[in-house]
């Protein structure tokens, strides 16, 4: 049997993976033989995308988080990324779900519903991920005592003074 793709080369066992060497046997490509031949089917509709930029606007909160002085400011960049509505986590969520749809409509009906089984890990995840900047806030907060301002830090302000030092008993 001989694959139609034109690149496919018989592999000799030398410097090759366990997976080169098994498709060789059974006559198969490779997982990277077959991304490098989708990326070289797909290359004129892929030179109009930014597919390289996709990852940048996460990149980018991950790098304000560096920026938050405060709990309050660190939220506001986890919501961004983790919360309801138009964050990274619910629109790579409806990325999977279009997906689905895609395969559905192409007749590939077991891999769209692995789209959607990993669509609903990724739901459940980001459920997980609420309770946890739930749980953050109100450690926070219920830490800060009333009379301070509604924005606590989230570390010691450098106005604070140093913690006392233990009382010491007189040596005999």
């Amino acid at each position: 049997m001989s694959l139609s793709h034109p690149d496919f080369e018989l592999y000799d066992n030398v410097g090759r993976t366990s997976e080169q060497i098994s498709a060789h046997r059974g006559n198969r490509p490779t997982t990277d033989d077959l991304h490098r031949w989708a990326a070289r089917d797909a290359q004129q509709f892929t030179d109009a995308l930014t597919i390289e930029d996709a990852g940048q606007s996460v990149i980018a909160w991950s790098l304000q988080l560096y920026r938050a002085r405060t709990t309050a400011e660190f939220q506001a960049v986890a919501t961004a990324v983790l919360g309801d509505e138009h964050s990274a986590l619910s629109e790579l969520h409806q990325f999977l779900e279009t997906a689905a749809e895609w395969c559905e409509r192409n007749h590939e009906p077991k891999i769209a519903e692995r789209y959607r089984r990993h669509a609903e890990q990724l739901s459940e995840l980001g459920d997980q991920l609420s309770y946890v900047t739930d749980d953050h806030l109100a450690d926070t907060y219920r830490r800060t005592p009333p009379s301070t301002p509604a924005q606590p830090t989230s570390g010691p302000t450098a106005t604070s003074p140093p913690p006392a030092a233990p009382a010491r008993r007189p040596s005999r």
